[in-house]
């Protein structure tokens, strides 16, 4: 839900913004009032933006927000219209940038007219495209600036009495201050948490990567150095899987007779724990960063149900997406990633 932003809200929402301009400012005069125009932007999207509140600093005569793409995909055959990006030397042309900021600054110049300036200010690619892309360098082509001027000169934002309006306002800033009260507490919790680095996860991906498949039994005990528990299991090749257990994880690997064959790391502690690739890390990295950490993969965020027992079941958040031949499946089962599944084929 967009957030409509007012003087009552600005205490709450108040930021001011600074960056470096990565092209020419572009500057036009609309002939609407400034506080017109502050409610308005808000309401901007098009197939690359989101729908979230947004961070503002405003005066009586002045106001700073701005407009987010996401998801910018560049390649040989497809160049995206929003960015000329500058790729260093040596780079494929593949690229991806997961989020690109222009700042949209506002003028007052009269009660009916407005001053506004838009440039770009921030341009973040994905880790596997950093080292291939100078920033600096990156330019906007000028199509944002323009589908913000054309928005902001004809939308007309309906119309409401001032007693809803009123209501609205108060409701807005109840729930925010529910919202920011509710976040800086679960931000409390969430930082006294300790974290640490899992040595038997380091050894097992020790080359900062998921372990390839095809694979078998023995290659994960040579990495873990722990010998499996055979399991019975009915529709496993030879009747069996192997289950390890060390620190606060069970890993298990298997080749189903269907032809599907996977492992599986579930942690079952209370810390933060890294040592998996990627930057992921047990009981910390949340669903939404792990959808934008793989974009570039066309990372599926999902909900969906398990079993608890034979007369129940609950709800659990899912991310997957296919890296290189693997299939991936990050589940969340606290909010947080809780087990990996790597797999030659999609579950």
């Amino acid at each position: 839900m967009k957030i409509k932003l007012n003087h009552k809200l600005l205490t709450l929402l108040f930021m001011a913004w600074f960056g470096l301009c990565f092209g020419q400012k572009v500057e036009f005069t609309v002939p609407k009032s400034i506080e017109t125009l502050q409610n308005s932007i808000f309401y901007f999207s098009n197939g690359f933006t989101k729908d979230e509140a947004k961070a503002a600093a405003a005066s009586d005569d002045n106001f700073s927000t701005t407009v987010d793409l996401y998801n910018l995909k560049y390649d040989k055959d497809y160049k995206n219209p929003y960015l000329k990006l500058a790729l260093k030397n040596g780079a494929k042309p593949k690229q991806f940038i997961q989020q690109a900021v222009w700042n949209v600054t506002m003028k007052k110049v009269s009660g009916k007219s407005t001053k506004v300036s838009v440039f770009l200010e921030a341009v973040t690619p994905d880790r596997w495209s950093k080292k291939d892309i100078d920033v600096k360098q990156t330019q906007s082509t000028g199509k944002v600036e323009q589908e913000i001027k054309e928005f902001l000169l004809n939308y007309n934002e309906p119309k409401v009495s001032e007693a809803l309006e009123a209501a609205a306002d108060a409701a807005d800033v109840a729930a925010t201050e529910a919202m920011a009260t509710a976040q800086v507490a679960d931000f409390e919790a969430r930082n006294s948490i300790e974290k640490v680095t899992s040595k038997k996860l380091q050894t097992l991906f020790g080359k900062k990567q998921f372990v390839s498949l095809p694979a078998t039994s023995g290659t994960f005990t040579k990495l873990l150095q722990i010998q499996p528990s055979e399991l019975e299991c009915g529709d496993c090749k030879n009747g069996k899987y192997s289950s390890w257990d060390f620190d606060d994880f069970n890993m298990i690997y298997t080749q189903m007779t269907t032809g599907l064959e996977y492992y599986a790391l579930q942690y079952y502690g209370s810390q933060k724990v890294s040592g998996l690739p990627y930057g992921l890390v047990f009981n910390e990295s949340s669903p939404t960063e792990c959808k934008t950490k793989f974009a570039r993969y066309n990372a599926q965020l999902y909900q969906t149900t398990v079993d608890t027992d034979e007369n129940s079941s609950k709800a659990l958040t899912v991310v997957t997406f296919k890296i290189n031949t693997s299939f991936v499946r990050l589940e969340f089962g606290n909010e947080y990633l809780t087990r990996l599944v790597i797999s030659n084929k999609e579950f």
